[in-house]
C-alpha cells in the first residue's frame, strides 16, 4: 500500500504535469464549449434565496404591513351550510326562521317565514358557525358557536345581538341549547363534555360539571319542564343517557340497558316523553321513570324499540304529535296519544329536517321547518289538509373554509374542496376564475391515477371515490369505491396513494375509536382488505409504496373525541399482500405524527414528522438525517411536500418552508397561516390561506419560487468530473445551480482532455477566490478531472 504522503505527492505531481502541458501549449487549446448559464460568484454560504421572496419577520403593526413572499388569490368558494335552525316570532308580528350559516364571524340570518325575505344577518364576532339554536320564553334568540363556545343572545325587538362569552372556559363547541319556562337556556359542551345553565335574569352560569371522565361530548340537553330535569346525552364511542336534578345538581344515570349506539345527536322533550336520535335510531324514554319505552311501527303493526330517524331531532308537539324525517327522507310523524310512529305521504327534497317550529295561521296550527344543511331549504307541512310545500330560503351565502387543494398534472387547473360543506371548485389560473364542480363531501386525501382520474377520500363516511372532472357528473361520476365508517370503524381516509393496480388508504378511526387503518384497493377486481391497528392505537397519516412494500407514517390521534393513548409517530413497513409489518422504527422521537412521506432525488425516504424532515435508507428505515424547521406537534392532516430540483417544499404548523436537500439548510418562507400544498405544471404552488384574524382558511393562495437558473440539476451528494467522484460535497452555490451544475459540463462534445481539465481549473480558480469552495475542495477537483476520461 502507498503511503498517504507518497500519494499525495503522487497526485500533486499528475497535476502539475498536467497542468504544466496546458500552460505551454504541450497539450491542444481551443475555446471550451458552452456549459450550463454561470450564475456568477457566490462568495461563502448565503442565502440562496433573491431578496423578493426571503422570509419576512412577522411584523407586528399591520398598520404597515410588510412584504409576503405568498399571493392572496382571495375566497374561491362561496357556499351555505346550516347546522341548525329554529322558527319564532318577531314583536312586529313577522314569522321567522333563525339561522347561522358557517363562515368565517359567522351572521345570525333572520328570514320571513312568509315573505321569504332575508330580513337581518348579524354578525357574531369570533364564531365560525352554530351547532345550537334556540328561541327562550320571552322571544330572544340564544345561539351558541364554535370553535369559540361563546353564547350569543339576539334580541328581535331591537335587533342587537350580545355576546354573553365562555360560559365554560376551554371549551370549543356549544351544542343543544334548550329553554324553560323562565327563559334560562341550558345547553352542553365539547371537548370536555360539561353541563351548564345560563340565568337571563342574572347573566349567572351554572356550570353541572364534566360528566363523563373519557367521552367528550355532551352535545344533546333538553329541559323536563314536568320535573324540572335536564336530560343530557353523552357521545362517542359509548352513548350514555344522564337526568340532571336542577335543584339538587344530583347526576343519575339511565341509560337503556342494552343500548349499543356511540352517540346522542339530539334529545327533545314532549308530552312527558324524551326523543333520542341515537346513532340515526330514535329512541323514547319515559321522563319520571327513565324507562325506554316501546312505541307502535304503523307500518307492521308491531312493537318496537326504535326507528330510522336521520333528523335533527323532533318537532315540539302539534297535532299528530312530534314530526322528523327518516332515513329516506320521509315526513314521520309519532302520536302522542297511541304511541305509533307512521309516515306522512311525503318526502323533504332538500335534505333531513334540521328545525322546526309551529307557526298559527287562521287558527291552525302548521309546522314550518329546515331541510338540508347545504340550500337553505324550507318546508310548511300543514297536518290539517295534509299538504306540504318546499322551497329555499335567500340564507346568506359566505366565503367557506377550505379544506383541500390538488393541482391537476395536465392542466395547471387547481381543484379546491370547502370544510364540511363538501362543494369543490376548479380555479384556472390562466382566468383567475373559479367554476363549480361536482360536490364530493368533505376531502381528506385525494390523488391522480395515470389515467386523469382522481381518487377522493372523504369524510364522514371513511368513503373512497373515483372520479373523472373531464366527464359529466352522473349517478356514477363519483362513483363510491367502498366506505369504512359502518364496517372497520374507519372515517378519514387522509392519505390517498394509487400506485399500479392497487390504491393504498391510510385512515384515522371514527368518533371514539383507536386504532387506524390500511386499505389496499384492488383496482381491476374491485376487491379491498383493511389491515387496522398496525400501529397500535395510532393513525396512518402518510404512505408511500417503494417496490412491493409500503412505507407508513403514523399519528398518535384516535378517533375525533379521544385523547392519544400513544406518545410517539411511528415508521413502519408494511407487506401489503398480507398486512405484515415488516420494519418499525421511530424516526423522530417525541414527534406526534409523521404527515408525509417522499422519495428524494438521493433515492432516499424522506419524511416530515411534525416540524422535522427526516431521511432514511429506504431499505431499512434507518434515520440518516434530521433537519429541524420548527418546533411544536401538528396533526394527522397537517403536512405537505413537494420536491423541486433538489429543492423540498413544505406547508406544516401553518408555515411554508424549503430544505435544500444536498446541504441540510431549511428556510421558513413565511411563518403562519397556511394548510396544504400542490404544484402546477409551470412550478407554481398553492396552498390554502387563512387571513390574519379569522379562524379557517378561507382563501387560496399562491407561491412562486425563484426562477432556477439550472434546471435538471446534478444532485448527486458529491462531484463528479465525468467518471471519477471527487469527493467533494456538492452543494448549491446559488439557488438552483449546484456546485457540480456551475463547472465546465463533462457531457459537452470536448475536443480534447487537455481542454476540459483547463476549463475545470480556471472555474475552480475563480470559484476558490470567491470562496466558495477551499483549496483542498479545489485541488481534489482539479485532480479528478485529470484522471478522467473526458474528451478522451
Amino acid at each position: 500500500m502507498i503511503p498517504r504522503r507518497h500519494a499525495l505527492r503522487r497526485a500533486a505531481a499528475i497535476l502539475a504535469v498536467t497542468l504544466g502541458l496546458l500552460a505551454t501549449g504541450g497539450l491542444t487549446a481551443t475555446s471550451a464549449p458552452a456549459g450550463p448559464a454561470d450564475p456568477g460568484p457566490t462568495p461563502g454560504r448565503r442565502n440562496p434565496f433573491p431578496a423578493e421572496t426571503r422570509p419576512v419577520t412577522p411584523n407586528t403593526d399591520p398598520a404597515t404591513p410588510g412584504p409576503d413572499v405568498i399571493r392572496d388569490l382571495g375566497a374561491p368558494i362561496s357556499s351555505l351550510t346550516i347546522m341548525e335552525g329554529t322558527v319564532g316570532r318577531t314583536p312586529d308580528g313577522r314569522d321567522v326562521v333563525y339561522a347561522v350559516p358557517a363562515g368565517e364571524n359567522a351572521r345570525l340570518n333572520v328570514v320571513d317565514l312568509h315573505t321569504r325575505q332575508l330580513l337581518q344577518a348579524i354578525p357574531l364576532q369570533g364564531a365560525a358557525g352554530a351547532w345550537a339554536i334556540t328561541v327562550a320564553s320571552d322571544g330572544s334568540v340564544y345561539v351558541g358557536t364554535y370553535p369559540n363556545a361563546h353564547l350569543y343572545r339576539y334580541t328581535p325587538g331591537s335587533g342587537a345581538v350580545t355576546d354573553l362569552g365562555q360560559p365554560i372556559l376551554g371549551e370549543s363547541v356549544i351544542y343543544g341549547l334548550t329553554a324553560d319556562q323562565n327563559g334560562n337556556v341550558y345547553a352542553g359542551t365539547y371537548p370536555t363534555a360539561h353541563a351548564f345553565k345560563y340565568d337571563a335574569a342574572s347573566g349567572q352560569v351554572t356550570d353541572y360539571g364534566s360528566l363523563d371522565p373519557v367521552q367528550q361530548y355532551a352535545r344533546s340537553p333538553v329541559y323536563d319542564p314536568a320535573h324540572n330535569a335536564l336530560f343530557v346525552g353523552i357521545s362517542t364511542p359509548n352513548a350514555r343517557l344522564l337526568r340532571i336534578d336542577l335543584a339538587t345538581s344530583a347526576v343519575q344515570d339511565i341509560t337503556p340497558p342494552g343500548l349499543t349506539a356511540k352517540d346522542f345527536i339530539d334529545l327533545d322533550y314532549a308530552g312527558g316523553r324524551v326523543f333520542a336520535n341515537a346513532s340515526s335510531r330514535l329512541i323514547v324514554v319515559d321522563a319520571a321513570t327513565g324507562e325506554q319505552v316501546k312505541f307502535t311501527d304503523a307500518a307492521t303493526g308491531s312493537l318496537v324499540m326504535d326507528y330510522p330517524i336521520a333528523a335533527r331531532g323532533v318537532s315540539a308537539a302539534g297535532p299528530g304529535g312530534v314530526y322528523f324525517t327518516t332515513n329516506t327522507l320521509a315526513l314521520t310523524h309519532y302520536d302522542l296519544t297511541t304511541n305509533t310512529v307512521s309516515p306522512t305521504p311525503f318526502r323533504l327534497t332538500r335534505g333531513a329536517s334540521i328545525g322546526y317550529g309551529w307557526v298559527t295561521e287562521n287558527g291552525q296550527q302548521v309546522l314550518y321547518g329546515l331541510a338540508g344543511n347545504y340550500s337553505g331549504g324550507t318546508f310548511r307541512y300543514d297536518p290539517q289538509a295534509s299538504t306540504l310545500a318546499q322551497w329555499s330560503s335567500p340564507f346568506q351565502y359566505v366565503p367557506s373554509a377550505l379544506m383541500h387543494t390538488i393541482a391537476d398534472p395536465s392542466t395547471g387547473k387547481v381543484f379546491v374542496n370547502a370544510f364540511l360543506n363538501g362543494s369543490t371548485v376548479v380555479y384556472d389560473p390562466a382566468t383567475a376564475k373559479t367554476t363549480l364542480t361536482a360536490r364530493q363531501g368533505q376531502v381528506e386525501g385525494w390523488a391522480w391515477d395515470n389515467t386523469g382520474k382522481l381518487y377522493v377520500g372523504i369524510y364522514p363516511y371513511g368513503r373512497l371515490s373515483l372520479w373523472d372532472p373531464r366527464a359529466p357528473e352522473s349517478p356514477t361520476n363519483p362513483r363510491e369505491l367502498f366506505s369504512l365508517v359502518d364496517s372497520h370503524h374507519q372515517n378519514r381516509p387522509v392519505s390517498v396513494v394509487p400506485a399500479g393496480d392497487r390504491v393504498y388508504v391510510g385512515t384515522t378511526p371514527a368518533y371514539g375509536e383507536f386504532g387506524g387503518a390500511l386499505t389496499v384497493y384492488d383496482v381491476p377486481t374491485g376487491a379491498f382488505t383493511v389491515y387496522r391497528n398496525l400501529v397500535t392505537d395510532q393513525t396512518l397519516a402518510s404512505l408511500l409504496p417503494v417496490g412491493n412494500e409500503v412505507w407508513a407514517g403514523s399519528s398518535i390521534e384516535g378517533g375525533q373525541g379521544t385523547e392519544p393513548r400513544a406518545t410517539e409517530a411511528h415508521l413502519i413497513k408494511v407487506d401489503p399482500t398480507n398486512g405484515a409489518v415488516l420494519t418499525d422504527v421511530v424516526p423522530v422521537p417525541g414527534a406526534a405524527s409523521i404527515n408525509e412521506l417522499s422519495v428524494g432525488p438521493d433515492g432516499n425516504l424522506w419524511g416530515l414528522a411534525d416540524g422535522t424532515v427526516f431521511v432514511a435508507n429506504p431499505d431499512t428505515g434507518e434515520v440518516l438525517r434530521q433537519i429541524p424547521v420548527f418546533s411544536g406537534r401538528t396533526g394527522a392532516n397537517d403536512g405537505s411536500l413537494s420536491w423541486r430540483d433538489g429543492y423540498l417544499y413544505g406547508v406544516a404548523g401553518g408555515r411554508l418552508f424549503v430544505v435544500d436537500s444536498l446541504g441540510g439548510d431549511e428556510t421558513v418562507l413565511r411563518d403562519h397561516g397556511l394548510n396544504r400544498l400542490t404544484q402546477t405544471p409551470d412550478g407554481t404552488y398553492y396552498t390554502l390561506l387563512r387571513p390574519d384574524g379569522w379562524t379557517n382558511p378561507t382563501n387560496l393562495a399562491s407561491y412562486t419560487p425563484p426562477t432556477d437558473p439550472c434546471p435538471q440539476s446534478d444532485l448527486r451528494a458529491t462531484v463528479w468530473t465525468g467518471n471519477i467522484d471527487s469527493r467533494v460535497a456538492n452543494r448549491h452555490v446559488s439557488y438552483g445551480c449546484t456546485l457540480t451544475d456551475v463547472l465546465p459540463d463533462a457531457e459537452a462534445e470536448w475536443p480534447s482532455h487537455g481542454e476540459y481539465v483547463r476549463a475545470v481549473d480556471q472555474k475552480v480558480r475563480e470559484l476558490e477566490a470567491n470562496g466558495v469552495i477551499t483549496y483542498y475542495e479545489g485541488f481534489a477537483i482539479r485532480y479528478s478531472a485529470a484522471r478522467s476520461e473526458v474528451g478522451q
